[in-house]
């Protein structure tokens, strides 16, 4: 078996990954269609979808809920998001919410100025409702929270590499989501029992697929930050960034430090907590700029493994009480794992 953290053996790693379907996923036209009563809170949102100083996005469509305007919409739109003043939709946008569910569009309410509990509760139709104080930058974290969860992970990805203001939230759900699935594969494969000082602490085959794992975030994560080119180009220039393995090792390093233990619960732990240094490292890089330093994955490190000890303790716990069921995770996990695509 290669060693994963090793340049050449990180291409290795990634062999069997498509990276072109990635990108064309990333690069897929998509619409989102926003409909309020009243216009100029549509063109207020789709400004806050598109971000400040740049003009309207046009894949972002507004409309008013007239018969003429509706019929004008996408028939195919990836999100139907209804602006509404009140906590109950008027008869147009119960139209509108109407129209998208028979096309298999999900309906996101956002209620503005009124976060009472009643203005949040979900409508018949509705997918996710969020209500905000004003349709200013402040709303935007909600919005883009709830696009997140209604869109899959290669709509993610598409939404990030057009709209700034989402990427945030995707890139968090992006992080969370593999180091979770990280962690759920150290739980069910069993790991070794002893921690090398200098090596990441989790035996060979298990670090292959973790480290392909994060490989596929990374990749996925400079998509979403728009950056463009080659796949195998910008792969190339994500595995120089990572060092080669330098910033694996590096992890591995400040992890074991951090705790000296050998178990089950601390390798979960840390496989969550690489996986999210590694996402923040790169979401730094790609956003901002920063070179990756040891203080900066220090730092990332702390803050993955705080998270990374308590959701090893949940699933530890959760792996005792459900007994011969565990073995059956590993099936579950298949669908996190990267792999070819198949072309229907």
């Amino acid at each position: 078996m290669p060693n994963p953290l090793k340049l050449a053996s990180l291409w290795r790693v990634m062999k069997d990954v498509d990276l072109d379907a990635i990108r064309r996923a990333a690069q897929a036209p998509f619409t989102l269609a926003v409909v309020a009563d009243r216009e100029e809170d549509a063109a207020a949102v789709r400004a806050l979808l598109t971000g400040p100083d740049v003009p309207p996005h046009p894949w972002i469509q507004v409309a008013v809920p007239t018969v003429d305007a509706l019929s004008a919409l996408s028939s195919t739109a990836m999100v139907g998001i209804l602006v509404t003043r009140t906590q109950e939709l008027s008869e147009g946008l119960k139209l509108a919410g109407n129209r998208f569910s028979t096309a298999g569009t999900p309906v996101l309410a956002l209620v503005a100025g009124d976060t009472s509990r009643t203005a949040k509760v979900l409508r018949p139709g509705e997918h996710s409702r969020v209500a905000v104080e004003t349709l200013d930058t402040a709303a935007v974290e909600a919005i883009a929270t709830a696009l997140v969860l209604m869109t899959t992970d290669d709509q993610q990805v598409a939404l990030g590499a057009q709209l700034p203001p989402l990427r945030p939230a995707i890139f968090t759900r992006t992080i969370e989501r593999t180091a979770r699935a990280n962690a759920s594969f150290a739980l069910t494969t069993g790991l070794a029992e002893a921690i090398p000082v200098l090596t990441a602490p989790l035996n060979l085959g298990d670090m292959v697929v973790l480290t392909k794992n994060q490989l596929m975030m990374s990749y996925r994560l400079a998509l979403t930050a728009g950056r463009e080119g080659d796949p195998k180009a910008l792969m190339s220039e994500i595995i120089g960034v990572l060092g080669g393995g330098v910033l694996f090792r590096q992890i591995a390093r400040q992890l074991v430090g951090l705790i000296p233990i050998a178990g089950l619960l601390p390798k979960v732990a840390i496989a969550y907590a690489g996986t999210f240094a590694i996402g923040k490292a790169v979401v730094a890089w790609t956003t901002e700029g920063r070179q990756i330093t040891s203080e900066a994955v220090a730092a990332y490190s702390r803050e993955g493994l705080v998270k990374g000890r308590a959701l090893a303790e949940h699933l530890v716990e959760q792996a005792g009480a459900t007994g011969g069921k565990v073995a059956r995770r590993f099936d579950r996990l298949r669908k996190f794992l990267p792999g070819k695509r198949v072309s229907s």
